[in-house]
């Protein structure tokens, strides 16, 4: 990552534990896993918005 801007979240409790385990058995950091998971959803929906564009 070049160019990194920090941003601070608030999550319950019960879903940081739930990330912080997800991220040790993908052998990553909490900030990677969730880096991961929004540019995933950030994909989905730009290929969704696409999808309907054509429509």
């Amino acid at each position: 990552m070049s160019d990194v801007s920090k941003t601070t979240i608030n999550l319950p409790s019960d879903l940081k534990k739930e990330l912080k385990i997800m991220a040790i058995r993908e052998d990553t950091s909490l900030s990677g896993l969730i880096l991961k998971m929004i540019n995933e959803g950030y994909e989905a929906r730009k290929n969704k918005n696409s999808d309907e564009d054509i429509i």
